[in-house]
């Protein structure tokens, strides 16, 4: 099927997709909320990072899955390769953030993610190993080009919380390195989507990813909530944090 849609307004439709959906997690989430009041602390900012850990622990793994999948178109091969191998490690910079904060290596415990980080992690291997081989590009339009959504976010944290950006690494490297991305992206995908479905299988991808990464924040807080009530044991280490 050829496109009936030119590509500058297939990037459009995708970009006021991801309005409609950033804002309606922004305007509902707890966590947000917190943050724009200035009630965040640095427990609930671990918690959020402990969960960043975890799912961009396989970020780089699920994009080379794709790769391996759809081996028989090298552009696309190579930039899904490419890609994986400058995601690898990017969770230890995470991990550093939440060390920073004031905990000792000798009594921190990587607790195992929330179901609901489980659950974005399983679609992304899911959506990498089946169906559209160019779906896994919806997720990397967005993750890619958070920034202008999350910014006042991560600034809010900073001036809250008092950190330097020796402790925000993970959103500082971030901040640069995924201005380069997001422009490849929009270059492989002029190269790659061929049809109406290939647009469409990236727009089903996109919006599902970005709401699910919306439930692991909800998530987050709810952990919060029981933790200050005692009944999250496993996050006690960040009573640590107390005294930092």
């Amino acid at each position: 099927m050829n496109l009936s849609v030119s590509f500058e307004q297939q990037l459009i439709l995708l970009d006021q997709r991801i309005e409609k959906t950033w804002a309606g997690i922004l305007d509902n989430s707890r966590l947000v909320r917190v943050i724009r009041e200035g009630s965040v602390n640095k427990a609930l900012y671990a918690l959020y990072m402990i969960e960043t850990f975890h799912y961009t622990a396989h970020n780089a793994r699920n994009q080379g899955l794709v790769g391996v999948r759809h081996a028989d178109n090298p552009v696309y091969a190579k930039f899904c390769f490419e890609h994986a191998a400058q995601e690898v490690g990017h969770e230890k910079m995470a991990l550093h953030d939440v060390m920073s904060l004031g905990l000792k290596s000798e009594v921190f415990d990587m607790p195992p993610a929330l179901p609901a980080t489980e659950v974005l992690i399983a679609y992304l291997y899911w959506i990498s190993f089946t169906g559209n081989p160019l779906q896994r590009l919806g997720y990397s339009y967005w993750a890619e080009n958070a920034y202008q959504f999350i910014t006042p976010l991560i600034t809010r944290i900073s001036e809250v919380l008092a950190l330097k950006p020796a402790q925000l690494t993970f959103f500082i490297a971030h901040s640069d390195i995924d201005i380069e991305h997001f422009n490849e992206i929009k270059l492989i995908l002029q190269r790659t989507c061929k049809s109406q479905a290939d647009w469409d299988a990236i727009t089903v991808v996109m919006e599902t990813s970005l709401r699910l990464t919306g439930n692991m924040l909800e998530a987050v807080y709810e952990q919060y909530e029981a933790w200050q009530s005692g009944q999250a044991p496993r996050y006690d280490f960040l009573h640590a944090l107390d005294q930092s």
